[in-house]
Protein backbone atom coordinates (compact mmCIF):
# COMPACT_ATOMS: atom_id res chain seq x y z
CA UNK A 1 0.00 0.00 0.00
CA UNK A 2 1.05 3.54 -1.34
CA UNK A 3 1.51 5.72 1.75
CA UNK A 4 2.55 9.14 0.06
CA UNK A 5 2.96 11.28 3.64
CA UNK A 6 5.88 9.01 3.88
CA UNK A 7 7.44 10.12 0.52
CA UNK A 8 7.47 13.63 2.28
CA UNK A 9 10.75 12.22 4.38
CA UNK A 10 12.96 12.35 1.21
CA UNK A 11 12.58 16.15 1.25
CA UNK A 12 15.19 15.64 4.35
CA UNK A 13 17.71 14.12 1.80
CA UNK A 14 20.61 16.74 1.43
CA UNK A 15 21.07 15.38 -2.49
CA UNK A 16 18.73 14.19 -5.35
CA UNK A 17 21.47 12.00 -5.71
CA UNK A 18 20.35 10.44 -2.02
CA UNK A 19 16.57 10.77 -3.76
CA UNK A 20 17.32 8.15 -6.55
CA UNK A 21 19.72 5.56 -3.94
CA UNK A 22 16.49 5.49 -1.98
CA UNK A 23 14.00 3.96 -4.28
CA UNK A 24 16.63 2.04 -6.14
CA UNK A 25 16.89 0.40 -2.53
CA UNK A 26 13.30 0.06 -2.12
CA UNK A 27 13.30 -2.11 -5.13
CA UNK A 28 15.35 -4.75 -4.01
CA UNK A 29 13.72 -7.91 -2.47
CA UNK A 30 15.04 -7.27 0.82
CA UNK A 31 16.25 -4.66 3.51
CA UNK A 32 19.24 -5.43 5.10
CA UNK A 33 20.04 -3.53 8.54
CA UNK A 34 22.77 -1.53 7.08
CA UNK A 35 20.66 -0.36 4.39
CA UNK A 36 18.08 0.86 6.82
CA UNK A 37 20.59 2.44 9.20
CA UNK A 38 22.03 3.90 5.67
CA UNK A 39 18.55 5.53 4.54
CA UNK A 40 17.30 6.74 7.99
CA UNK A 41 20.93 8.16 8.71
CA UNK A 42 20.70 10.00 4.84
CA UNK A 43 16.89 11.16 5.97
CA UNK A 44 17.17 11.92 9.44
CA UNK A 45 14.62 9.71 10.70
CA UNK A 46 13.98 6.27 12.11
CA UNK A 47 14.47 2.82 11.30
CA UNK A 48 10.50 2.22 11.24
CA UNK A 49 9.92 5.32 9.10
CA UNK A 50 12.66 4.12 6.68
CA UNK A 51 10.75 0.79 6.75
CA UNK A 52 7.49 2.49 5.95
CA UNK A 53 9.41 4.86 3.21
CA UNK A 54 10.96 1.76 1.43
CA UNK A 55 7.50 -0.17 0.84
CA UNK A 56 5.89 2.49 0.03
CA UNK A 57 8.04 3.39 -2.57
CA UNK A 58 8.10 -0.50 -3.58
CA UNK A 59 4.38 -0.13 -4.05
CA UNK A 60 4.33 2.48 -5.72
CA UNK A 61 6.87 1.63 -8.59
CA UNK A 62 5.65 -1.99 -8.58
CA UNK A 63 2.21 -0.29 -9.64
CA UNK A 64 3.73 2.12 -12.78
CA UNK A 65 5.58 -1.25 -13.70
CA UNK A 66 3.05 -3.52 -13.73
CA UNK A 67 0.13 -0.90 -15.81
CA UNK A 68 3.30 -0.28 -18.17
CA UNK A 69 2.77 3.04 -17.24
CA UNK A 70 5.89 5.16 -19.52
CA UNK A 71 4.73 8.68 -19.63
CA UNK A 72 5.43 11.32 -17.04
CA UNK A 73 2.17 12.46 -17.18
CA UNK A 74 0.64 9.19 -16.14
CA UNK A 75 3.20 8.79 -13.18
CA UNK A 76 2.32 12.41 -11.98
CA UNK A 77 -1.31 11.58 -12.36
CA UNK A 78 -0.43 9.19 -9.66
CA UNK A 79 0.39 12.05 -6.99
CA UNK A 80 -2.56 13.50 -4.55
CA UNK A 81 -3.13 16.64 -6.10
CA UNK A 82 -1.74 18.47 -2.88
CA UNK A 83 2.00 16.60 -2.68
CA UNK A 84 4.78 18.48 -3.48
CA UNK A 85 5.10 19.06 -7.15
CA UNK A 86 8.64 19.22 -7.09
CA UNK A 87 9.36 16.09 -5.68
CA UNK A 88 6.46 14.80 -7.60
CA UNK A 89 8.75 15.83 -10.81
CA UNK A 90 11.64 14.51 -9.12
CA UNK A 91 10.44 10.96 -8.48
CA UNK A 92 8.82 10.75 -12.02
CA UNK A 93 12.06 11.57 -13.18
CA UNK A 94 14.05 9.01 -11.43
CA UNK A 95 11.33 6.46 -11.55
CA UNK A 96 11.25 6.25 -15.82
CA UNK A 97 15.12 6.68 -15.73
CA UNK A 98 15.66 3.35 -13.66
CA UNK A 99 12.40 1.64 -14.27
CA UNK A 100 13.91 0.21 -17.82
CA UNK A 101 16.44 -1.94 -15.11
CA UNK A 102 13.99 -2.96 -12.91
CA UNK A 103 12.34 -4.41 -15.47
CA UNK A 104 15.04 -5.98 -16.51
CA UNK A 105 16.26 -7.12 -13.09
CA UNK A 106 12.46 -8.46 -12.31
CA UNK A 107 12.52 -10.54 -15.91
CA UNK A 108 15.71 -12.25 -14.78
CA UNK A 109 15.07 -13.23 -10.99
CA UNK A 110 11.41 -14.71 -12.34
CA UNK A 111 10.78 -18.08 -11.95
CA UNK A 112 10.14 -19.88 -14.72
CA UNK A 113 10.48 -23.37 -16.54
CA UNK A 114 13.17 -24.64 -19.10
CA UNK A 115 12.09 -24.06 -22.49
CA UNK A 116 12.36 -26.94 -24.97
CA UNK A 117 14.91 -24.96 -27.59
CA UNK A 118 14.93 -28.43 -29.94
CA UNK A 119 15.11 -31.94 -29.73
CA UNK A 120 15.95 -35.12 -31.99
CA UNK A 121 15.03 -38.93 -31.62
CA UNK A 122 15.92 -42.33 -33.78
CA UNK A 123 14.62 -45.60 -33.50
CA UNK A 124 16.71 -48.56 -33.09
CA UNK A 125 16.56 -52.13 -31.83
CA UNK A 126 17.35 -53.04 -28.23
CA UNK A 127 20.37 -55.79 -29.01
CA UNK A 128 19.34 -58.44 -26.04
CA UNK A 129 15.97 -58.16 -26.43
CA UNK A 130 15.46 -57.49 -30.25
CA UNK A 131 13.20 -54.86 -28.63
CA UNK A 132 12.77 -51.05 -31.17
CA UNK A 133 13.11 -48.37 -28.93
CA UNK A 134 12.78 -44.67 -29.60
CA UNK A 135 15.93 -42.50 -28.66
CA UNK A 136 14.72 -39.25 -27.23
CA UNK A 137 17.16 -36.21 -26.78
CA UNK A 138 15.49 -32.66 -25.79
CA UNK A 139 17.37 -29.70 -25.47
CA UNK A 140 16.36 -27.33 -22.73
CA UNK A 141 17.63 -24.20 -21.93
CA UNK A 142 17.18 -23.10 -18.51
CA UNK A 143 18.17 -20.29 -16.19
CA UNK A 144 22.12 -22.25 -15.75
CA UNK A 145 22.18 -22.49 -20.07
CA UNK A 146 21.11 -25.46 -22.16
CA UNK A 147 20.75 -28.93 -21.14
CA UNK A 148 20.84 -32.45 -22.57
CA UNK A 149 17.99 -34.57 -21.76
CA UNK A 150 17.74 -37.95 -22.83
CA UNK A 151 14.84 -40.67 -22.61
CA UNK A 152 14.37 -44.21 -23.66
CA UNK A 153 11.08 -45.28 -24.73
CA UNK A 154 9.27 -48.38 -25.93
CA UNK A 155 6.25 -48.89 -27.96
CA UNK A 156 3.78 -48.87 -25.22
CA UNK A 157 5.60 -45.50 -23.67
CA UNK A 158 5.34 -43.87 -26.46
CA UNK A 159 1.95 -44.39 -27.20
CA UNK A 160 1.32 -43.32 -24.13
CA UNK A 161 3.35 -40.60 -24.48
CA UNK A 162 1.73 -39.40 -27.45
CA UNK A 163 -1.84 -40.03 -26.14
CA UNK A 164 -1.03 -37.34 -23.19
CA UNK A 165 0.53 -34.57 -25.56
CA UNK A 166 -2.59 -35.32 -28.12
CA UNK A 167 -4.64 -34.74 -24.71
CA UNK A 168 -3.06 -31.47 -23.96
CA UNK A 169 -3.34 -30.57 -27.57
CA UNK A 170 -7.14 -30.43 -27.66
CA UNK A 171 -7.09 -28.33 -24.04
CA UNK A 172 -4.99 -25.77 -25.75
CA UNK A 173 -6.91 -25.53 -28.75
CA UNK A 174 -10.16 -25.20 -26.66
CA UNK A 175 -8.52 -22.40 -24.79
CA UNK A 176 -7.37 -20.43 -27.80
CA UNK A 177 -10.82 -21.08 -29.85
Amino acid sequence: MVEFETFNLLLNAKKKDFIKKICHESMKDDYTDETLEAVATMLDCSAQETKNLLASLNSFISKIAQNDMTGSEEIHALFPEDFHKNLASLLTKIILELLPFWRQQTTENQVSLPKLSSFSWSVSTQQDTNTPLCFLNLNVKGKSGTESVNAHLSKESLESLLSGLKQIKTQINQLTS
